[in-house]
């Protein structure tokens, strides 16, 4: 299942520098028991005195997934952690993966930051919406990328609802079988490549490989099969408007038209909900939840003139 058109210098895809990151550590208190432990933090650096930004990857990503849309926003220091059991970091000590929690870590990891912008994509803008709901830190802006705006049970057509059952019982089987034989079956390249091809609507095959790579690269790179089921039970039973009330502040939504998780539709309707009277929402055509592989250089265009 290797791609076909591997594409390893980003800037053939996005026009940009390809911006490399800078590998550290924070160190955040588990949610429930109080005990510190560390979260790796990847710093893309800016110009001196660059405002900051600071984004959430999807589920079962890492701070790789973001990095064509960074990659546009070279005028801001943006800092990606790869959020607790996945990337390189650990899994919360005692805390469920839930989006509360992981929210919990995102404003930690905010009071070392100058003030950033938070960015969230799908299960990330949960979390992000959860980070902003949670009053602890004074963000200037949130900016939600094919935000997740139904329950997935509810959300598409039936095919896609019939879709996110399969997939339930699939992540429930790997949590229950022995851990290795759970995680050789959620790495399952045949696997990875059906869910990365069941969301692309993108026609350009670099940008096709591109995903496909990454997919297969670092789609895998989860502490357990335990935790992934956690982090799934989250991402399919919360949405954004359950914090509709509390996002007060400046808020930028961007959607696919095409997107089988959160329709156009979905989008309109959680920009009424929200508390904020300064929303702006933007729905980028031909466009599905990969947004931030297929359609990036728009992706970033946008934030950049938002903020």
């Amino acid at each position: 299942m290797r791609p076909r058109f591997l594409v390893r210098d980003r800037a053939v895809l996005t026009g940009h520098t390809q911006r490399d990151p800078q590998r550290f550590g924070v160190t955040v208190t588990d949610p429930v028991s109080g005990v510190d432990f560390e979260v790796a933090v990847f710093k893309y650096p800016g110009p001196p005195g660059a405002r900051q930004v600071l984004a959430v990857h999807g589920f079962r990503g890492d701070h790789h997934g973001l990095e064509l849309i960074v990659d546009g926003l070279a005028a801001y220091e943006v800092w990606v952690p790869d959020l607790p059991g996945f990337g390189v970091s650990g899994a919360l000590l005692d805390a469920k993966h839930s989006v509360e929690h992981y929210g919990n870590i995102i404003n930690q990891i905010a009071k070392t930051m100058a003030n950033p912008t938070l960015v969230g994509h799908s299960f990330g803008s949960l979390i992000a919406a959860a980070a902003v709901a949670d009053q602890s830190v004074d963000y200037p802006h949130l900016v939600l990328l094919n935000p997740i705006a139904k329950p997935a049970l509810d959300a598409g057509t039936p095919s896609d609802r019939a879709a996110t059952l399969v997939t339930d019982g699939f992540y429930r089987l790997c949590a229950a079988l022995p851990s290795a034989a759970g995680r050789r079956l959620l790495g399952n390249k045949l696997i990875v490549w059906a869910t990365g091809a069941f969301m692309t609507k993108t026609d350009d095959p670099r940008v096709l490989a591109y995903t496909h790579d990454q997919h297969q690269a670092y789609f895998s790179d989860f502490d357990s099969p335990t935790t992934l089921l956690e982090a799934y039970e989250a991402s399919i039973t919360q949405t954004v408007a359950d914090f509709a009330d509390r996002l007060r502040i400046p808020v930028t939504l961007i959607g696919g038209a095409d997107d089988e998780l959160s329709s156009p539709e979905d989008i309109a309707a959680l920009e009424e909900v929200l508390a904020t009277d300064d929303v702006e929402t933007y729905v980028l055509q031909n466009t599905g939840h990969l947004m931030h592989y297929e359609r990036s250089v728009a992706t970033a265009a946008l934030i950049h003139w938002r903020l």
